[in-house]
């Protein structure tokens, strides 16, 4: 950057991920600091910078294990080291602000949607670097998705000597909507624009996706989207691939998104933490309707350290993953209470103390997810100890119950599903239920005539899905399901078939089908949905062989 740009300019470095706490220098000096490995953050370098020069970043990251950051464990490997995009930005002097967590500093909403009308709201945050008085005009636009301008918007926004920063927020009314669904991802775009007041130069520009849709859970019907039930059918997704751990290219990305859509599958569960952001921008264009969490597992740190962190974890998830019209649910706390770090037997005393922080600790989460988005539900995870949540009171306090359940595989008959099912819909009456885990390891070269629990054939493995996807599909009350998992990942805690591999996947870490037909088919979905009928009312399967 030449020295005669500096008034006009501000330079920012923009990581989407490092885990999990980064260090910035530049020219020796220490910038900044951010803590979490999975989601993103910026430094404004501006004053670092020797313009004219020859200027060195380093970049410090530390994953060693950390009390006060999530995940404490989990079963999959926590790779280290800058392993998403980093992009080094110039912006005007007045621009749109990355200060509120490292978001683009425009917000779209849609307050109303119908089949005959949608109101859409654009807050932009707009930040002034500038000494004097100046004035800006903002323009919105909304196109369709030929690039027709739909509405429009021109305001002056005016900044006095002292004034750094300003909020603005436009209205529109677009009637007739095209609608956003599985079937019909339409996205419309959001151009805002700040301008010269004088000049008409564009100082700073930014474009967000708009899918127009309305949703809602139904404890007894479902799942809602639109009017008209869904049924919620899936997997989940870990970022990782052979011999790449999580350093993953965006098309790697995309193509696990697409992976999914041919399979059949409408729904993702982003687990355990935000992924790379080609994945919800894929979920829009490919019309995958998604969850995403931030990274407590297994077990909290009782500590206000720990707290603030997850808050801010919180915070940053649906600040920077607002805007996306396939996103849901915000979810939180995934098996928390699975590796209790003291016994309810033996320490029964401290464990109720630590079972009341864990709720305590939801309980912040959950308000503060819903002071900053109310037009989207939340979600707690479970694995199957479902008294042990019950009775910690951690139930009550998402809108949606997941529950990792694997009758069958860990222990159990494949029956025990089925039972499993009605009993938490007889537990919880008024709380939509997903299941947001189900799957037994499988290695592709393992067959049997004569299958069984624990021998990572691929024909239990099929047998195993068939069972419970009949049985998810059976029971209305049951929004919604995903498989655990899209893909094969690396866990250094495993042994088994394959070392440091979980091979819950439906395909291998290179993203090889696990059976020439499919899935455990991957081609299993779809086949399911295209033999999906109504008989009064009742859905009928008949299942592929």
């Amino acid at each position: 950057m030449a020295e005669e740009e500096l008034p006009k300019t501000k330079t920012f470095i923009y990581f989407e991920g490092a885990n999990q706490v980064a260090d910035l220098f530049v020219n020796g000096k220490w910038v900044g600091q951010h803590k979490g490995g999975y989601t993103r953050f910026h430094f404004d370098i501006s004053s670092f910078l020797k313009y004219g020069q020859d200027n060195i970043l380093a970049v410090k990251v530390d994953n060693s294990h950390n009390i006060d950051i999530p995940p404490l464990s989990a079963d999959f490997t926590f790779f280290g080291g800058i392993y998403r995009d980093v992009f080094l930005l110039k912006r005007s002097a007045i621009h749109f602000s990355m200060d509120d967590y490292s978001t683009s500093g425009v917000y779209i909403s849609a307050p109303e949607v119908s089949k005959t009308i949608a109101k859409v709201e654009v807050k932009s945050l707009i930040k002034n670097e500038l000494s004097g008085n100046k004035a800006v005009n903002l323009v919105n636009r909304i196109i369709d998705k030929y690039g027709q301008t739909v509405a429009t918007s021109v305001k002056k926004v005016k900044f006095s000597k002292s004034e750094k920063s300003k909020t603005v927020l436009e209205a529109f009314t677009i009637k007739n909507p095209q609608l956003w669904s599985p079937d019909n991802p339409y996205l419309y775009n959001v151009i805002t624009q700040i301008e010269d007041a004088k000049t008409g130069e564009v100082l700073d520009q930014s474009i967000e996706p708009l899918g127009l849709r309305w949703f809602n859970f139904d404890p007894e019907k479902g799942f809602f989207l639109n009017g008209e039930h869904l049924k919620l059918i899936g997997t989940n997704r870990h970022q990782d691939y052979l011999k790449k751990g999580n350093a993953l290219s965006d098309e790697m990305h995309m193509r696990d998104i697409r992976l999914l859509k041919e399979m059949g599958g409408n729904f993702l569960r982003i687990a355990h933490y935000p992924q790379d952001p080609t994945v919800l921008e894929m979920c829009d264009k490919l019309g995958i309707l998604a969850s995403v969490e931030i990274p407590i597992v297994n077990a909290i740190t009782e500590s206000e350290t720990f707290t603030e962190n997850c808050l801010v974890m919180a915070e940053e998830m649906v600040k920077q993953n607002n805007n996306h019209p396939s996103l849901i649910i915000w979810a939180y706390m995934n098996e928390v209470l699975l590796r209790l770090p003291f016994s309810q037997k033996t320490e029964k005393a401290r464990y109720e103390i630590y079972a009341k922080n864990v709720t305590q600790l939801a309980s912040k989460i959950e308000a503060h997810i819903r002071e900053l988005d109310s037009s989207r539900y939340t979600m707690i995870p479970n694995h199957g100890a479902i008294s042990r949540y019950k009775d910690a009171g951690l139930t009550a306090v998402p809108m949606i119950l997941g529950w990792n359940l694997y009758q069958g595989w860990y222990g159990g008959v494949f029956k025990g599903f089925d039972e499993n099912l009605d009993e938490l819909h007889e537990l919880f009456p008024n709380q939509a239920l997903i299941v947001t885990e189900y799957g037994a390891d499988v290695h592709p070269r393992l067959h049997s005539f004569e299958s069984k629990r624990f021998d990572y054939t691929v024909e239990y493995g099929n047998k195993y899905h068939e069972h419970y996807l009949k049985a998810i599909i059976e029971r209305p009350f049951i929004v919604g399901a995903n498989i655990w998992n899209l893909n094969d990942f690396y866990s250094e805690s495993r042994g088994y078939a394959l070392p440091r591999t979980n091979l819950k996947g439906i395909t291998t870490l290179n993203r090889e089908k696990k059976t020439r037909g499919g899935c455990i088919k991957p081609i299993y979905l779809r086949n399911l949905w295209l033999s999906l009928g109504k008989t009064n009312g009742q859905f009928v399967v008949v299942l592929p062989r």
